[in-house]
């Protein structure tokens, strides 16, 4: 009878041992999933500029964690770029491609975005991106401005008055006269920034002999004018041998 109790002991050991040895994890039994992914599908922006795309996914039915949806963008029209090109989605319920457009053309590209799953496949659908320029704020600098002055280093400071016209037919023109108090038939040519709106520029140009270039930016004017825009260009003017380095200062 003493050799019975420990017999009885090592079948339930061995017994207990094999359950737990054998015993597997439970399968995945999530076989119906469905789902919504909200996105903006009709984009608009610039040329030279960047768009982030933001998307978020509602499941309808299933778990997400075992059905992973993936996102991808075939390929792109000339000019685009996108960061990354494609995703595998799941607990963060959502994600985002970074878009860059070069120097694309005006008008309406389109660019395929794939979503799926590995059971239910994928489908394709359409990014619209509406490509327009710019707002043209060069209209906001046309004006008389009589208080101009040019500050010339190292100490020299020339007052005057000058007329800024925008240019018909030519976006971001404008027409700058009488820098420096050169007269009103000396007319530069200046442009505001298509990509930066507070920017003016004047490009390389000879005018009545002088070479002027520079750039600067405007803002609103001060009180009683704050309605107004004044302009700060620094520029650079060529005439013989000599050469200046200036501020140019439009302001009402």
């Amino acid at each position: 009878m003493k050799m019975v109790y420990p017999i009885l002991f090592l079948l339930l050991v061995c017994v207990s041992c094999t359950k737990q040895n054998t015993a597997t994890p439970l399968a995945n039994q999530d076989t119906t999933f469905s789902y919504i992914t909200y996105y903006d599908s009709v984009i608009t922006c610039h040329p030279n500029s960047a768009y982030t795309l933001v998307f978020n996914i509602n499941v309808l039915n299933g778990n997400i964690d075992y059905n992973r949806v993936s996102y991808n963008i075939p390929s792109l029209p000339p000019g685009f770029s996108v960061i990354p090109s494609s995703l595998s989605v799941g607990e963060l319920m959502g994600g985002v491609f970074s878009f860059t457009t070069g120097n694309v053309a005006l008008g309406t590209d389109t660019v395929a975005l794939n979503i799926g799953t590995n059971a239910g496949g994928s489908k394709a659908h359409k990014l619209i991106f509406n490509i327009i320029p710019y707002p043209d704020f060069s209209g906001k600098l046309a004006g008389i401005y009589h208080t101009c002055f040019d500050f010339c280093q190292p100490d020299s400071i020339t007052n005057y008055t000058s007329v800024v016209t925008t240019v018909p037919g030519m976006p971001y023109a404008l027409h700058i006269s009488n820098v420096k108090n050169l007269g009103m038939g000396f007319i530069v040519n200046a442009f505001v920034s298509e990509t930066s709106p507070a920017t003016v520029f004047i490009p390389f140009q000879t005018v009545s002999g002088y070479k002027i270039w520079g750039t600067g930016e405007f803002n609103h004017d001060a009180p009683p004018y704050d309605t107004a825009y004044q302009a700060t260009i620094y520029d650079t003017m060529v005439h013989g041998v000599d050469t200046e380095r200036c501020i140019i200062h439009l302001q009402h």
